[in-house]
């Protein structure tokens, strides 16, 4: 398939189905009204078990009258960017990891709560490392797993556009016992992105009251078009997009009860700054 993550084939073929049934057509009545269509091919596109191919779904769309904007957002979701061009290189990724990093390069926010790790796009390649290599399922090549990790940091950093990216880490995550030198080094990391005008670090302190982040860790994607945006579950042995706008929507609300929970944007970096200059 073209480089196009495949949660958003995922999305596109349930909206086909959807709109078809809403206009309660039979699959019949479709392949007869659309020119080289035909009863495979659409059980095919309804189920993204082929290459979404842009025109084809803007012809189903317009037939089943989707509203435009919609229509557009979703065919527009479809275009394969080829970027970034370096993950082709690294073939023993997971499918949905290499969805993440696409999908990062095209989103215009990033919103993550970690409670026991720094998040991946504020990594140091030490404190990455350490990371990777207590994993219950390690990777092949826990270097290569690195380099990908650190390469993702490029969208913070890109001259144009920059990723915005909103992380709240828990106070816990920032005396994990590492090797000498890891910590501080991370933490100095995590002080120097806090100062870009694209990246906001808050850190929940220990004793914060109860909050939506002690369900676990996630992170919502947000794209120009709303409807594109998505969460990212994460687990230990598998992690799962949040696709439906409305369950994204609680997500977004659990993230916002998380940030006014969280200490504000100076008392973090003061509070890392002093964790930081602990290690000293």
């Amino acid at each position: 398939m073209a480089a196009v993550p495949q949660v958003r084939y995922r999305r596109v073929a349930a909206e086909l189905q959807r709109f078809r049934e809403v206009r309660g057509l039979s699959a019949q009545e479709v392949v007869s009204a659309i020119p080289d269509m035909n009863l495979v091919k659409l059980s095919r596109y309804e189920n993204a078990r082929v290459q979404l191919k842009p025109d084809v779904v803007k012809t189903l769309l317009a037939y089943y009258e989707c509203d435009a904007e919609l229509a557009e957002v979703l065919v527009e979701s479809l275009r394969d960017t080829r970027r970034p061009g370096w993950v082709a290189g690294f073939e023993q990724l997971n499918p949905l990891y290499t969805d993440l990093i696409r999908l990062e390069e095209t989103a215009t926010a990033h919103k993550a709560y970690e409670a026991s790790y720094i998040p991946g796009l504020l990594q140091t390649r030490q404190y990455a490392q350490a990371i990777i290599a207590s994993a219950v399922i390690k990777p092949a090549s826990i270097d290569e797993q690195v380099d990908v990790r650190i390469n993702r940091q490029s969208v913070l950093t890109r001259a144009e556009n920059p990723l915005t990216f909103w992380a709240i880490i828990h106070e816990s995550a920032l005396t994990m016992n590492a090797p000498p030198g890891v910590m501080a080094d991370q933490l100095e990391k995590l002080l120097q992105y806090s100062g870009r005008s694209n990246v906001n670090v808050q850190i929940m302190p220990t004793a914060a009251p109860a909050h939506p982040g002690m369900t676990g860790a996630f992170a919502i994607l947000e794209f120009r078009q709303r409807d594109l945006d998505l969460v990212l579950l994460s687990g230990m042995l598998s992690s799962n997009w949040v696709e439906e706008p409305g369950h994204v929507d609680l997500y977004r609300g659990a993230f916002n009860e998380i940030m006014a929970t969280a200490l504000d944007l100076d008392q973090s970096y003061n509070l890392i700054k002093e964790k930081r200059e602990q290690l000293k």
